[in-house]
């Protein structure tokens, strides 16, 4: 789970042998930073995780809950809303056999959005701030209003319709 934070190479070109310039694309700038993590449960590919808080009922230190996550859910019995980031793959993991998890904890990351069952027309645009569905859709991301309380996990890179599905979104990396 540790991640080493080395310098970044800041350019998108080099030069090759013979003295030409060549094309290193994006991946030297997207600052994308990821944590491999467990899981005991089901996640599916583009869902919000948080940190499995029932693992304190055996592990008092906190060690074992920071490193298993489950899909983030608002609402429910053991709520799960301690977002650290959102899943890269889907992974089924169980209690004798948890799975590793590579998730997105800061940077540019493919997420669910939530459908919009209100019918108010409440779709993700650019730049709005993202929160953990407050109705309890498990792993969905929604757009923050001022009625809002929850902590902000990120920011959308691209427009989300109403009927919801698939955006980008910039998670802020909060702590981890």
């Amino acid at each position: 789970m540790a991640t080493t934070n080395i310098l970044n190479y800041l350019e998108n070109t080099g030069n090759s042998i013979s003295g030409g310039t060549v094309q290193l694309g994006t991946t030297p700038l997207d600052r994308l930073q990821t944590e491999t993590f467990l899981t005991e449960t089901a996640i599916t590919k583009g869902q919000l995780v948080a940190v499995d808080v029932t693992k304190m009922a055996t592990d008092a230190t906190g060690g074992y809950t920071a490193l298993t996550v489950i899909a983030a859910d608002f609402n429910s019995a053991t709520v799960q809303k301690v977002v650290v980031g959102v899943a890269q793959q889907s992974v089924t993991g169980t209690a004798t056999s948890p799975q590793p998890v590579t998730v997105v904890v800061r940077g540019p990351a493919s997420y669910t959005a939530k459908v919009d069952a209100g019918g108010a027309g409440v779709g993700v645009a650019v730049g709005d701030p993202l929160i953990l569905d407050l109705a309890g859709g498990t792993g969905l991301a929604q757009v923050n209003t001022a009625a809002n309380t929850l902590h902000v996990v990120g920011y959308g890179l691209s427009a989300v319709a109403a009927a919801g599905g698939t955006g980008v979104m910039y998670v802020l990396g909060c702590g981890i």
